[in-house]
């Protein structure tokens, strides 16, 4: 467990008048196992406990640089199980089980709390569970960020004279524990998706950059990405612009580099995906008109996106460079025709297609509408 002793309790929530932590170790012992253990993953959780168990902790504030990385996930871990905690109580403290039933406990200078200033408390409280939780999640992110790009740690390392005992420099102890944190279903990069974070999804769709949020949006996403993209652009060239993408949102090479074209295909696609997400959705709520809207708006931004790819084909074979395979397995690749060809079928070439191209092969908006299932509305 992470918190064994009601001054760590005090320290997250000082109002409570607890004389003992012995009421409260089931619901933190539930809290951790079915709160905060799947955000950080097994592997990670199981390490910080047995750091807790080893060392001495530092309480100051979880902003401070100079406690070390273990002990500023300690503090921001305890943070989410102690609301969560006092949320999954709310309802049975002051309730009290004997022989003679169950009765309700109040004190005598205070009067009983009614049942909407207990739902009002364990609103909050878990308000704060969670609100506590995308803090961590987002610092855990910072730190994923910065140990995939830095070569050195910026600032004053560890006081080794500090209550600290853990031995690792402070690179170490973060690598550490962005390797153990990778292995976690809320680790913030889905490195295969196009929308790969919270931070690229927000600027599409504004939703608090909820971390918590976007995790349980992901079947949807992964859905469009398959189901709709997937079938319009070809799997393999699909893979291919997530794999720029990923590199976009690096330092390893300029952005500057990128290939214009590669770029603005993949703002495209990401509008397409928050819209058809807008209709598919439950984790945000979202009226029937508005759902509605968004399947339109899906269906034509898929069409604009494919006759964008369509008529930029010479940029983005040239982008790709020697190896085009990912593009021309795609269902929107035209292969050229020999000029001679091209010039005896100019006659047999439809209206507002390019010369020696057949029409766009995308689907059209009533195929789109048929690619998946109705919005839920």
């Amino acid at each position: 467990m992470l918190i064994t002793t009601i001054q760590e309790l005090r320290l997250i929530y000082p109002n409570h008048a607890f004389d003992s932590i012995d009421g409260m170790v089931g619901f933190i012992d539930n809290s951790e196992h079915g709160f905060l253990e799947d955000k950080l993953g097994t592997p990670l959780y199981e390490a910080l406990c047995k750091w807790y168990n080893e060392n001495t902790v530092t309480r100051t504030s979880v902003a401070d640089y100079q406690t070390g990385y273990w002990n500023r996930l300690l503090l921001m871990a305890q943070r989410c199980v102690g609301f969560d905690a006092l949320g999954r109580a709310a309802g049975m403290q002051g309730v009290s089980v004997n022989n003679a039933g169950i009765n309700q406990m109040i004190a005598e200078d205070y009067p009983k709390a009614d049942t909407s200033a207990v739902d009002t408390y364990r609103k909050t409280a878990f308000t704060e569970a969670l609100k506590s939780c995308d803090y961590m999640l987002a610092e855990l992110e910072r730190w994923t960020t910065a140990a995939a790009t830095a070569t050195a740690v910026s600032g004053s390392p560890a006081d080794e004279t500090s209550a600290i005992s853990h031995q690792t420099s402070d690179i170490e102890e973060r690598s550490e524990i962005v390797a153990l944190w990778a292995k976690s279903r809320y680790y913030y990069l889905a490195a295969s998706m196009l929308i790969p974070s919270a931070v690229v999804l927000q600027q599409y769709l504004d939703f608090d950059e909820s971390r918590e949020k976007f995790i349980r949006m992901l079947p949807d996403l992964r859905y469009i990405q398959e189901e709709i993209i997937a079938n319009a652009i070809g799997e393999e060239y699909l893979d291919h612009l997530i794999n720029v993408s990923l590199r976009t949102a690096g330092d390893a090479q300029p952005i500057t580099t990128k290939s214009p074209v590669e770029l603005r295909i993949i703002h495209q696609l990401r509008r397409v995906i928050v819209a058809w997400l807008i209709s598919r959705t439950k984790v945000i709520k979202y009226d029937k008109e508005q759902k509605i809207q968004a399947h339109d708006d899906g269906v034509r931004k898929m069409q604009d996106a494919c006759d964008f790819i369509r008529s930029h084909q010479p940029d983005i074979l040239r982008a790709l460079g020697d190896d085009t395979s990912a593009f021309t397995a795609s269902p929107l690749y035209v292969e050229p025709q020999p000029p001679a060809a091209a010039d005896n079928a100019a006659a047999s070439v439809p209206a507002g297609s390019a010369s020696g191209s057949s029409p766009c092969p995308c689907p059209d908006k009533a195929s789109l509408s048929m690619l998946v299932t109705p919005p839920l509305l």
